[in-house]
């Protein structure tokens, strides 16, 4: 049985990582970060969510990412955010799925009846905020999906190297706070720019477009410098977030609902609520520039292969 969860996690794993069209240092990210994994990356990181949590405790799910000029969000990362979510309630978890201000329509507008808050901007307000929220929930989990990470000058930035820290709930709090604390962390991205890629933001500067050297006064680049426990490098992190969820499923045997269609519904959801693909910059169901039907297809996919 091992031995077929590990087949079929390695083929969520090409599936979700497939470089199609190629994005530039995506796949050298997915290697690095599989060097450090040793085994299928979304199968690494639904063991971490399964053997560090137990039933009736929180998971909270960190998300949304602000496409500039609009300060609205992107269409990547609140749809993986919640089918993992999802998956979390069948394991009994209490997922809470935290965003900022400027992405809080579209994270409410498909989170269902899981709570939502949103995170301060201001770095004192943000610190307290965590404070709070891990002192309140005592979440054994601490997921992030396609949430900017901030530098190591604690600047934000998106992939064209630009700032973006004047829109963002500084989030990266909680993931110090709570690996201080000893809560498991788990980071799914494509980039390297977002909150999790600490631990290969060498590999980021290498490889990535401005990741060494960003187009702000701060001068950093745009690599993100908080680790994650288990990080998840993914085409479009929407993909990651399914693959994580799928692999949960196959380790607990349970059945996996997202498919094709569901896909679909889900990205006109986050479309009707406005959101953004960040690549065209459009109003469209579309992600990081891959039109509905390729999402449609990963989606059935990756449903397929935990289904089989």
């Amino acid at each position: 049985m091992k031995g077929e969860i590990e087949q079929k996690a390695y083929l969520i794993d090409q599936i979700m990582a497939v470089d199609v069209p190629k994005r530039v240092g995506m796949r050298e990210l997915y290697e690095e970060a599989k060097k450090i994994a040793k085994k299928p990356l979304c199968l690494r990181a639904a063991e971490k969510i399964v053997t560090t949590s137990q039933k009736d405790e929180a998971a909270f799910i960190i998300t949304g990412f602000p496409v500039l000029p609009n300060n609205v969000c992107e269409t990547d990362g609140p749809p993986g955010a919640v089918v993992l979510a999802q998956t979390l309630r069948d394991l009994k978890l209490k997922p809470v799925i935290i965003t900022d201000e400027v992405c809080s329509n579209v994270v409410k507008a498909i989170s269902q009846t899981m709570p939502v808050f949103e995170f301060p901007i201001d770095d004192d307000s943000a610190r307290a905020k965590a404070e709070q929220l891990l002192l309140e929930y005592h979440p054994s989990l601490l997921i992030s999906i396609e949430r900017p990470g901030w530098n190591k000058k604690k600047v934000y930035h998106n992939m064209a190297g630009l700032s973006i820290s004047d829109v963002v709930g500084r989030t990266d709090h909680l993931f110090e706070l709570g690996r201080r604390l000893g809560v498991a962390t788990v980071a799914v991205g494509d980039g390297g720019n977002e909150l999790g890629f600490g631990k290969i933001s060498k590999d980021v500067e290498k490889y990535v477009p401005y990741g060494s050297k960003c187009q702000c006064k701060c001068g950093e680049g745009i690599a993100a410098s908080t680790a994650a426990d288990s990080l998840v490098v993914a085409r479009t992190s929407n993909w990651g977030g399914y693959g994580i969820a799928g692999c949960i499923h196959l380790l607990k045997g349970l059945s996996y609902a997202h498919d094709g269609k569901s896909e679909l519904r889900l990205l006109g959801q986050v479309n009707d609520a406005g959101g953004l693909d960040s690549l065209t910059k459009k109003a469209e169901p579309s992600v990081d520039g891959l039109s509905p039907r390729i999402n449609s297809l990963v989606a059935d996919l990756i449903f397929k292969v935990v289904n089989a």
